[in-house]
């Protein structure tokens, strides 16, 4: 699986600020991740992160070179863990119940990323097409080969994957992204290291097993 570069799309040149620290990023992306993008302003970041009212103008240049920052911090960091993980000589099985685990548990430690797609997702934008292009697409492009040689095969049943894909990304992930209905539901269960990681490899088992082909 090739690590997927980022573009660097409204930020500033490499020399007009330092690097910003994980904090900065982690912040801005949960502020957009909340509010969504036109409910937040630079304003109101410099206001939760407690810093001067200059500070993401000088590192960033503007609020949507905010936004491109905290995305690639946010999702390069979910690619490059299903990069690192994936093992393009093992078996297409293994390869697809390995990504959709990581996928799950990674979303379950970093909610704001579900947030930040279903807020961006309900309308056509240059941030959504940056968002599909640059993390969704790629990450798409591995899972839907390995998924069809399985089909291929006749190891597993055949059915859109658009399905397979949602089932996936919105179900697995749902528990974490809409954390406050889980808590009055269930408690804080569902957000333990153990839960986790329980939920990702059911997650796995629920969707392979279930498709898997009569006699294979």
């Amino acid at each position: 699986m090739t690590e997927v570069a980022p573009r660097r799309r409204g930020r500033p040149k490499k020399d007009a600020a330092p690097a910003p620290d994980d904090r900065v990023l982690a912040e801005a992306l949960h502020e957009f991740a909340v509010h969504g993008y036109q409910g937040v302003s630079v304003r109101d970041l410099n206001r939760a992160l407690g810093v001067s009212h200059n500070l993401l103008h000088q590192r960033f240049g503007s609020k949507e070179g905010v936004w491109y920052a905290a995305v690639d911090w946010g999702f390069g960091s979910l690619v490059a863990e299903l990069t690192r993980a994936d093992d393009a000589t093992a078996d297409p099985e293994s390869r697809l119940r390995a990504m959709i685990r990581i996928f799950v548990s990674f979303s379950a430690r970093n909610p704001d990323l579900q947030r930040l797609i279903n807020s961006e997702t309900g309308q056509a934008s240059a941030r959504l097409d940056y968002l599909i292009d640059t993390f969704v697409r790629p990450v798409l492009d591995v899972f839907t080969p390995l998924y069809s040689e399985l089909v291929r095969s006749g190891r597993l049943r055949e059915v859109p994957v658009h399905t397979f894909y949602y089932l996936i990304t919105s179900g697995g992930g749902a528990p974490f992204g809409h954390n406050a209905m889980t808590q009055r539901l269930f408690g804080d269960a569902p957000f333990t290291a153990a839960e986790i990681e329980r939920h990702a490899r059911a997650v796995a088992d629920l969707l392979i097993d279930g498709l898997r082909h009569p006699g294979a």
